[in-house]
């Protein structure tokens, strides 16, 4: 079976570049962020770890790492998220079949929706469209969504049909 780096979606790279704790580091022209899950403790950590064993992959080590990169050539930006595993003093792409690469990529989707419906709600008090569309615009701009096609209006249908469930799940 082919496995291939775990690699998380652009478009989920700026979000999680400000909403992780870890260490960052500039140079030239980009901006690096590591952040460490725990095997055990972290939700994504203990998930990755499943997928690894049940694709004959395991591993023996106490954290996982998200390297997030941020380069910018000044005409645009190129945003880039793999996990890797630190053993024995060196680092190592995590490798798993290309469905478990979507099964942790729908997972940290469900949490960017949820951070979004989680903002909506503490800044629209009512169904003020204007809130609404100035709300959406911040979040857009805070995490650099334009960049991937982003807007107003599919966050907008987002956000109403996600309140009309009326859960986040």
């Amino acid at each position: 079976m082919q496995h291939v780096p775990i690699q998380i979606s652009p478009h989920l790279v700026p979000f999680f570049f400000k909403e992780s704790e870890g260490k960052e580091y500039s140079y030239s022209n980009r901006k690096v962020r590591t952040v460490l899950f725990s095997t055990t403790i972290s939700t994504i950590g203990r998930i990755i770890r499943l997928l690894m064993v049940k694709a004959g992959r395991p591993v023996n080590v106490e954290n996982f790492n998200l390297c997030l990169t941020v380069s910018d050539n000044g005409n645009s930006k190129k945003y880039t998220g793999q996990f890797y595993k630190q053993e024995n003093g060196t680092n190592s792409f995590l490798m798993l079949p290309p469905e478990a690469n979507k099964d942790i990529n729908d997972f940290l989707e469900d949490m960017f929706r949820m951070s979004f419906i989680s903002y909506m709600n503490g800044v629209v008090e009512n169904n003020n469209e204007a809130v609404v569309r100035a709300a959406i615009d911040k979040f857009i701009d805070k995490y650099e969504l334009l960049e991937f096609g982003f807007c107003n209006d599919t966050l907008r249908q987002l956000y109403y049909r996600e309140k009309k469930k009326g859960k986040i799940l």
